[in-house]
């Protein structure tokens, strides 16, 4: 039995995480979330109360922000010895539920739009049996991961497919990372499924662009395997007269992934986004030597701000270049193609390519030129356009 309490212009986004806690999907669902206020969409956003200190409500740029305390599985509180989280969450389950049900009745949605679906996951499923809403579910990589580790038998993956089955879209931040999803989910319409490019902060468009560069090479990334950091120290090493500035992680997270610290490496910690995007600009080259990678940010932001390039041609890489280049003539493109280089995940290409960057002889300016072409291609107004013809048809 549904109840239709929809409103026209009512969305809630629905994210595991938000701000102020810092990442992609927290900033990918702020973007969207501003937009929607400047096209005349009523927005909530309802996330997680993680770190329990934050607030259970604030706003922040216009947003509505209303966080829940969403618990993980009972089963592994209580095998992992966390007893009192184990009666927490039989406690909080219920309590959170009637909360989210009044919130609803309430505010009365017409799209609920659920961003990375985790631990709210029994609370999506329930609020979807009650109400008659539009879902669109969007993925951002790692939930895809996950999934993908689960036995089809679980409880998880029984929600997992009932959300995506009812989903009205699903929105995934490059095709590459929807095609994985339509593989673990085969009986999914794929003409249900919908890429939706992330944008980029304008921080990097504000950033000034430098044909002047300094001798680093640059690279940015979460100290986590897939991100190929042992590629770039190998590939890399040859070039010591080029200090080498990894940012994203610190000494402990680089030993953590039994990596080495060698001279002319600089290990920059966490970066603000202005940090970023003068490291970026002021590089001489910037390197993304992911093994696996759903969309590719870093390296929209590094084109946005005028830095040459070398990325592995891994994941929703190939489309974040496309898109980049997808208003370029014939001639601006081999400018392109000269700065910015698609290698493959390994050692000896990735090497090749910083080799030939640093050996270009053409003129970086030809190359600074096109940036307000990259730019314009990343900004979020752009990039949500169909979203907003999508919502706007229901």
């Amino acid at each position: 039995m549904f109840i239709t309490i929809s409103n026209r212009n009512n969305i809630i986004i629905w994210a595991s995480s938000f701000f102020p806690v810092i990442g992609g999907l927290q900033s990918a669902t702020f973007e969207i979330g501003r937009y929607l206020i400047r096209k005349n969409w009523n927005v909530h956003i309802i996330t997680n109360r993680y770190p329990r200190a934050l607030k259970s409500y604030e706003t922040i740029s216009e947003l509505k922000v209303f966080r829940y305390i969403f618990l993980s599985n009972p089963i592994q509180y209580f095998l992992s010895g966390r007893i009192d989280m184990f009666f927490a969450w039989f406690f909080l389950k219920p309590i959170n539920l009637m909360r989210l049900i009044v919130h609803f009745i309430r505010f009365k949605p017409k799209v609920v739009n659920i961003h990375f679906p985790d631990h709210q996951l029994l609370e999506c499923y329930l609020l979807m049996l009650l109400f008659r809403f539009k879902i669109i579910i969007s993925v951002h990589g790692n939930e895809v991961e996950r999934i993908h580790t689960l036995s089809k038998k679980s409880i998880r993956y029984f929600l997992y497919n009932k959300l995506f089955i009812s989903a009205n879209k699903i929105t995934g931040c490059s095709q590459y990372l929807l095609n994985k999803l339509h593989e673990l989910f085969p009986h999914l319409d794929h003409n249900d499924f919908v890429p939706q490019h992330n944008g980029v902060n304008e921080k990097y468009f504000e950033q000034p662009l430098f044909a002047s560069k300094n001798e680093n090479i640059f690279s940015a990334a979460r100290f986590i395997p897939k991100k190929g950091l042992d590629l770039l120290l190998k590939a890399s090493q040859k070039f010591s007269q080029n200090q080498l500035h990894i940012a994203g992680g610190d000494d402990s997270d680089f030993l953590t992934l039994g990596l080495k610290k060698r001279e002319g490496l600089f290990l920059l910690g966490p970066l603000s986004q202005d940090d970023l995007a003068n490291n970026l600009a002021q590089a001489k080259l910037t390197i993304i030597p992911s093994k696996e990678e759903p969309y590719g940010i870093i390296v929209a932001e590094a084109l946005c701000c005028g830095s040459p390039v070398v990325a592995t041609n891994v994941g929703g890489i190939p489309e974040v270049i496309a898109l980049a280049t997808e208003k370029l003539s014939p001639n601006e493109k081999e400018i392109f193609d000269s700065w910015v280089k698609l290698v493959k995940p390994n050692i000896d290409s990735i090497k090749k390519g910083i080799d030939a960057l640093l050996n270009n002889n053409g003129a970086i300016e030809d190359y600074i030129n096109l940036v307000p072409k990259f730019r314009n291609n990343f900004i979020w107004e752009k990039r949500l356009e169909n979203y907003l013809k999508l919502i706007n048809t229901y």
